[in-house]
């Protein structure tokens, strides 16, 4: 089931990793702390200008790192989760099929699920960037792992930090599958493991769908 990221010349990954930490961090701490946090990442462009197609992924890494060290952990915990909610809802509305959205849900968890993974390793390398992504059946759940992520590239911490693939997941589970979902992540590579890995269980009864 893995499925090895593609890899361009430069790696590129997708912009909303880019233009929903700025979202959410000028949200929960003004234009000022946001400026100043793409500053130190050298990446201030940005701020006038969002990009629109893929970018590097050295400059997700250094804008994660960059927001972890600028702000303290919780809160930057909470900008990186916020910043993966925006992300989802923006694959919801524009990225993912219609059909799966419609079918999914009608399908046992288990099967929906599997078949929801399964499209998002094909299209690993738009988050992973130059890193993997596998995914595999675990007990009444999934679990999920990125290797080499991005995001860990210059963060040294000493729990899980990486809330912002955590709730993307969510996100985009919960509203195909039409359940509630939590994704916890349990190892880390910011915290020292070899890799990212996340558990995604689902409760058991579907609730009603909002319109995207």
């Amino acid at each position: 089931m893995a499925t090895r990221a593609a890899e361009p010349r430069v790696a590129l990954i997708g912009p909303n990793a880019i233009t929903r930490i700025a979202e959410a961090l000028t949200t929960g701490h003004g234009i000022a702390e946001t400026q100043a946090v793409f500053a130190r990442a050298r990446i201030a462009h940005y701020i006038d200008t969002p990009p629109r197609v893929m970018v590097p992924e050295d400059d997700f890494a250094a804008l994660y790192g960059a927001l972890f060290a600028a702000v303290p952990l919780a809160q930057a915990q909470a900008v990186a989760r916020r910043a993966g909610t925006l992300t989802g809802d923006y694959l919801l509305r524009h990225r993912i099929p219609r059909v799966l959205q419609w079918l999914l849900p009608l399908l046992p968890p288990a099967w929906g699920a599997a078949l929801l993974a399964r499209a998002i390793s094909r299209h690993a390398w738009t988050f992973a960037g130059s890193g993997s992504f596998d995914w595999r059946r675990a007990g009444d759940g999934l679990q999920l792992t990125i290797t080499g992520s991005p995001a860990c590239r210059h963060l040294h911490v000493q729990d899980p930090a990486c809330g912002y693939f955590a709730a993307t997941f969510a996100r985009i589970f919960s509203g195909v599958l039409g359940r509630a979902v939590t994704v916890t992540e349990h190892h880390c590579a910011a915290a020292g493991a070899d890799c990212c890995r996340f558990n995604l269980r689902w409760q058991g009864g579907r609730r009603h769908q909002s319109q995207n």
